[in-house]
């Protein structure tokens, strides 16, 4: 036996779609919840600028290592 994908399986007591009457006008949209921001724009703000900070500060780390390792600060 074969598995047809285009074909419904259906379960018990789930009622099966239909396709929609050509004398039905109306059209079928899938709800949206609408977008939340999990945060307010200052909190965001405050997580970029600290996210930047952390950035430079892992950058000024390498580049004193490099320069330790060529001997500069010996």
């Amino acid at each position: 036996m074969t598995a047809n994908p285009a074909e419904f399986h259906s379960t018990p007591n789930v009622p099966r779609p239909s396709a929609a009457s050509p004398a039905e006008t109306r059209r079928l949209v899938a709800y949206s919840k609408p977008i939340l921001k999990m945060f307010p724009p200052t909190s965001e703000h405050a997580a970029k600028v600290t996210m930047l900070t952390v950035y430079a500060l892992m950058i000024i780390a390498i580049v004193f290592i490099i320069l330790r390792e060529f001997g500069v600060f010996s």
